[in-house]
């Protein structure tokens, strides 16, 4: 046999030698036999290291106490002023011991008390009085049963040959065809502090920002001024309407890539809600993970060139908020932006970056904004869910990591899947009366197609008219697929047990669920290897 038709066989030994080598380069010649075990030990100290690498998770708790606080107690201010500035007093004296950590807490409790009071604005006109005023209407009408609604800001409002100035967010009830987003429209109405008829409702929108309802018909407009210019959003919809097969599934791909559910039917709305998957029909983490896994590809190229990499963060983060804003900032969207960008800093800067840390001050700072996001059930479905896989899901999905790619996959799909709608069921069941049980089934496979909508729908935007046309066709395609596995899945009864959870309850839940996650936190685990040389172990701890 010639060196040439040996050359393959040597090549592959080599190589079977060199991994034996690599492999095996840190066995003690002297201690031929050797294993490997882990040692689980509970250590409060592991736990105390734990909660101090979250230190905006421990101050986040203690505001969002007095957020609840203020909702359900009242307390005079200069009290809480004066319990505020006395222990911020203490928490100096007593920086060097423990107690400190008291003072903190309560130091927090009083500062979200607080927030909440000051934020707290009332309408800027009065309610139930006929008035003159000028309305902007932002945001696309969706459709209702024999009307649209449509978010509106009040600029301005006349009485008595006096005009005052004004910006309160109002809920519009549209009875008239011709009005659309970006418009102007004065008219002769009333200001109505009831949004809805369902008290529910009702408070979320007033979590929401919104300070009443207007209704606007034909009759009572005075002047409409027609916006000139489209959104960003609208041009998205616009963009995405270059192939419509079905009107079901482009108003899904509208609601995932664009954030507009003004075309979902009400049939297919239901159906989601009623199989715990409404949460992809409002962009959240998810959807702007897509979009990132999308924009870092196509900005792959930029980071060969020197600092590349920068501009390619920057960009992606550019990216980040023009699909946030694009799909209408959302809490929920508004709190993944914040998240996705400070992670991009991170990474950037090399320093090191804390996932749940990072929620803690997204959440921190959206509440200091706005304290009545924490009744609003948006809000605290997207910050549970992803508080739950920062905390449960990611140990879960790396404990139980495989090389087959495609089962690592779905494992890591389901267990994402089970834990966030853990997390969330007792807030689900309390508020809607049902515990949605299929969205745990459902989930490896929604989450699949969902990543193929959102990124062909991305690439439609993207790319002009001749060649976005087959990523279109894919997106809506999907789209049908998906809509027609919750619309089954409804229709079979895979939707849930119908329960009520009590507030109680919940609670309780949400105590046990923090007790785990504590208990978790305590165990430390060491490597362990045991050499066996003459019969004799022998042991080292690393």
């Amino acid at each position: 046999m010639t060196l040439e038709r040996e050359r393959p066989w040597l090549f592959s030994l080599f190589f079977c030698n060199y991994t034996f080598i690599y492999n095996n380069k840190d066995v003690r010649p002297n201690k031929p036999n050797e294993s490997v075990k882990w040692r689980i030990t509970f250590s409060r100290k592991t736990l105390g290291d734990r909660l101090y690498s979250v230190p905006l998770l421990l101050l986040l708790l203690p505001f969002v106490v007095g957020i609840a606080l203020a909702e359900y107690c009242v307390i005079p201010l200069w009290l809480v002023v004066g319990a505020l500035s006395l222990s911020a007093v203490m928490c100096y004296v007593a920086m060097e011991s423990r107690i400190a950590l008291l003072y903190v807490a309560l130091m927090n409790i009083m500062a979200g008390y607080l927030v909440s009071e000051i934020s707290e604005r009332p309408a800027s006109m009065p309610y139930d009085r006929a008035v003159e005023m000028v309305i902007d209407v932002r945001g696309i009408p969706a459709q209702r049963q024999g009307y649209r609604v449509a978010e509106g800001h009040i600029t301005e409002w006349r009485d008595q040959n006096a005009t005052y100035e004004a910006n309160d967010r109002v809920q519009l009830w549209l009875r008239s065809d011709s009005i659309d987003a970006g418009d102007r429209i004065e008219i002769w109405g009333k200001l109505r502090q009831q949004m809805s008829r369902y008290k529910g409702y009702n408070d979320l929108l007033s979590c929401r920002g919104y300070v009443g309802g207007v209704a606007i018909a034909d009759y009572n407009i005075i002047s409409h001024e027609q916006g000139s210019t489209s959104s960003l959003q609208q041009r998205a919809i616009e963009k995405l309407t270059i192939y419509q097969a079905d009107s079901a599934s482009h108003a899904t791909v509208e609601a995932m890539v664009a954030g507009s559910r003004h075309a979902m039917p009400t049939e297919l709305r239901e159906a989601y809600s009623a199989t715990g998957l409404s949460h992809l029909m409002a962009v959240s983490g998810l959807h702007l993970g897509i979009v990132l896994m999308v924009v870092t590809l196509l900005l792959s190229p930029i980071s060969l060139i020197h600092r590349g990499h920068i501009v390619a963060k920057l960009l992606s983060i550019v990216a980040l908020w023009l699909f946030a804003i694009m799909s209408g900032l959302s809490p929920s969207v508004v709190r993944a932006a914040i998240m996705f960008s400070v992670l991009q800093l991170s990474t950037l800067s090399t320093s090191p970056y804390n996932s749940i840390n990072t929620l803690a001050a997204t959440l921190l700072i959206m509440l200091v904004i706005r304290p009545g996001y924490l009744f609003d059930i948006s809000f605290q479905l997207s910050s549970l869910a992803v508080m739950g896989i920062l905390a449960w899901g990611v140990p879960l999905t790396r404990l139980l990591h495989t090389r087959n790619w495609l089962l690592r996959h779905l494992t890591s799909a389901l267990v994402i899947g089970t834990v966030a709608t853990l997390w969330t069921l007792p807030v689900v069941s309390h508020t809607f009366g049902s515990l949605p049980l299929a969205g745990i089934i459902l989930t490896p496979v929604v989450i699949a197609l969902a990543y193929i909508i959102v990124a062909s729908g991305l690439f439609t935007l993207l790319l002009p008219a001749p060649l976005s046309l087959p990523f279109a066709v894919v997106s809506e395609w999907c789209a049908k697929l998906q809509n027609n596995i919750v619309l089954w899945a409804s229709e079979h009864s895979l939707t849930g047990i119908e329960y009520e959870m009590p507030l109680s309850i919940v609670a309780l839940c949400y105590i046990v669920i923090a007790i785990i996650t504590l208990i978790v936190w305590t165990i430390s685990r060491k490597r362990v290897v045991v050499f066996h040389t003459l019969g004799i172990d022998d042991k080292d701890i690393i």
